[in-house]
């Protein structure tokens, strides 16, 4: 078969037997060479569709895979027999046909997170574990890392390190007991139960093992300690396994992912075979030589160093800009786009790369600014996400006391004890008198005598609370108000409670402090303005930036978090928030976790492919208090000097804001 390959590419491609490691650097061709070498035992090699298996992490990746593996075979070619999957369908399928060597029934459930959590509600009951004080998601998130990864059940340090985990500890049995007396598994199940049965039972295992005589595995980096097991047993037998992968991208380990498993790979499979896909024929070679001596820094990688042949023209290539605070970071970044839109770059071309989710909302207010349409790539809008939802509830039924929907949203959230039948006679009796639920409440007293002791006393907790919100808010000034706000509502215990992990519950709550700091950089605040007054036109201003936002977002500017731009790529990337406690970010300079860190930024610096800008906020705000701030490291590190470095850019009047934002909705943009 014609394949159009590199000569490294091709050499992966062909060698077919026997351990095989393939370190693929950004922009490497890594799919396409999987994709080839699963063709080529096909179409050149005749080998049976069926003895081949292709494991990856995502069910799109699995489907993308087949679809571009058929497009290079032989149309005469059946298949049907060609195992590309993730891996918790790869042991889904294993189980299915085992369901009697595991005792359970032939139609056992897989439960879904929500199903998962009622249970885990139920045992914890059972246990007198208490849900005041524990989350239920949280304790089945501390079980699923404890099942994905059994030393942890003998580490101290683990244990100690989160009283989730040693309570986790104790409610695994009990809650995995349940889950068999419903005939149901969990999704860290279908691996985890696949494994032991497969090391448990020799018959099953010479059947798998067997059958699989070519076993490919991408992204291998990302594997945890039961999916590398997985793979490993059923390797056994042929011990043709070919693994793809670049610890340089492991930026997981939060979720699991060993990097041990690819930089220990030749320890396990002796005669392996090495080969380093090292020309990147994504990116700028400036771009390419930055990144390279950025992540050189790690301590622990392997011997390895990408390059690329594409120089850069006119003004391409990398450029450092350092502006005054994160509102001229935004302002910047929103102006340097609307010239280049203007020009006829495509929107989709360019990505604003952030280091977490809670980042995004001065970079949504500059775009809506200047009319450019955006989306967010894997999280939420800033002022869609849940919490900040809730806040901004809290804030409208303060400043209005007809808003019934807000009212509805908030009065029992955080769980105060008011549930629906006290709030719908709370909502039909102020309507029967006319006058709004929230004015109602506040002469409760008036009208005490319709509710129960225990409904009034709940009503009148709220009634009390939202007098003394309302009073703040005529004499605090705005940040004051939100932390006092925040507090007062006891929102970041409830999100603590009710996340489904220790990672989920850590953004929403870095989004809720994220408000404060929106707050505080917001260009409507003044030091002369109350928080009343200025929540007022905070409010009205996301509201107009949400109603005027273009429906068509297919080609729209991408705002995406370090993490999700892993896998893509952008002619134009800006890489903001550069400096220390933003990235490397507080939390990985206290842990001494640096490493992943500095892998994350070589992803971020990857994924430009001829214009990368590097923006430094010279102070932010941090829990609502202004901070100066100093570059990262990492600008050092890759070698970025001063003649990268650009003057700083004019500032903009932020006080047009709102002109801006009625002209898109008079224009009906």
């Amino acid at each position: 078969m014609s394949m159009n390959l590199n000569k490294v590419q091709s050499n992966a491609v062909t060698k077919t037997e026997g351990a095989i490691l393939v370190f693929a650097g950004a922009g490497s061709g890594k799919t396409r060479v999987i994709t080839h070498r699963i063709a080529y035992l096909i179409n050149d090699l005749r080998i049976s569709p069926e003895k081949i298996l292709a494991v990856t992490f995502t069910n799109k990746a699995a489907k993308e895979m087949k679809e571009r593996v058929e497009t290079l075979l032989d149309t005469s070619i059946d298949t049907s027999g060609l195992t590309v999957s993730t891996f918790h369908s790869l042991g889904f399928r294993i189980l299915k046909q085992e369901v009697k060597k595991i005792d359970y029934p032939p139609g056992f459930t897989i439960y879904s997170p929500y199903e998962q959590n009622e249970l885990m509600k139920k045992v914890m009951m059972q246990q007198n574990i208490s849900s005041e004080r524990f989350s239920s998601r949280m304790i089945l998130s501390a079980i699923s890392k404890l099942k994905n990864n059994p030393d942890l059940f003998n580490s101290p340090e683990f244990l100690i390190s989160n009283i989730n985990y040693a309570t986790a500890k104790r409610l695994v049995g009990p809650y995995e007991e349940s889950l068999k007396t419903m005939g149901a598994m969990d999704f860290d199940d279908l691996i985890v139960k696949a494994v032991t049965l497969l090391k448990n039972d020799k018959e099953v295992l010479d059947k798998y093992a067997g059958k699989y005589q070519y076993i490919m595995v991408d992204e291998y980096q990302d594997t945890n300690s039961a999916q590398f097991e997985l793979i490993n047993l059923l390797a056994s037998h042929y011990q043709n396994i070919f693994v793809v992968g670049d610890d340089d991208q492991c930026i997981y380990s939060w979720r699991g992912a060993r990097v041990e498993n690819i930089l220990n790979f030749e320890n396990n499979y002796h005669d392996c075979t090495v080969i380093k896909l090292e020309q990147n024929y994504r990116s700028l070679t400036e771009i390419v030589d930055a990144a390279n001596t950025l992540i050189s820094n790690n301590r622990v990688r392997a011997d390895k160093r990408s390059f690329s042949s594409i120089k850069a023209h006119g003004d391409e290539g990398i450029k450092v800009v350092e502006v005054s605070n994160e509102s001229t970071e935004a302002d910047y970044v929103a102006r340097t786009i609307s010239g280049w839109l203007t020009k006829g770059v495509k929107p989709s071309d360019i990505a604003i790369i952030i280091r977490a989710n809670s980042q995004s909302k001065p970079f949504e207010l500059s775009l809506s600014q200047y009319g450019i349409s955006y989306q967010i790539i894997g999280g939420s809008k800033f002022f869609e996400n849940k919490e900040i939802k809730d806040i901004l509830a809290y804030l409208r039924v303060l400043l209005n006391p007809n808003d019934e929907i807000s009212l509805r949203r908030i009065i029992n959230y955080p769980t105060r004890g008011i549930g629906n039948t006290t709030i719908e006679k709370l909502i039909k009796t102020s309507g029967s008198v006319g006058i709004p639920p929230a004015v109602f409440l506040r002469n409760l007293d008036s009208y005490g005598g319709i509710f129960k002791p225990e409904q009034l006393r709940s009503l009148n907790n709220f009634k009390n609370m939202i007098l003394e919100l309302s009073q703040n808010m005529k004499t605090l000034d705005p940040v004051a108000f939100s932390i006092r706000l925040i507090n007062a509502i006891g929102i970041e215990n409830e999100v603590r409670k009710s996340s489904e992990s220790e990672a989920v519950a850590k953004i929403r709550i870095d989004n809720i402090r994220a408000f404060i700091d929106a707050v505080a950089t917001d260009p409507l605040k003044n030091d002369q303005r109350t928080a009343k007054s200025f929540f007022y036109e905070f409010i009205n201003a996301i509201t107009l930036i949400q109603s005027g936002e273009e429906k068509n977002k297919a080609n729209s500017v991408i705002i995406i978090t370090a993490h999700s731009a892993k896998g893509l790529e952008f002619e134009r990337v800006f890489l903001t928030g550069y400096y220390q406690g933003g990235f490397p970010n507080h939390m990985a300079i206290e842990e001494h976790n640096i490493d992943e860190e500095r892998r994350l930024a070589y992803v971020a610096m990857t994924r430009a492919k001829r214009f990368l800008t590097i923006t430094i906020p010279g102070s932010c705000s941090f829990r609502g208090n202004n901070r100066d701030t100093k570059n990262s490291i990492f600008v050092k590190e890759a070698g970025l000097d001063e003649e990268k470095f650009t003057g700083k850019p004019p500032a903009t009047d932020p006080s047009r804001l709102f002109d801006a934002l009625l002209k898109k909705i008079r224009e009906g943009d």
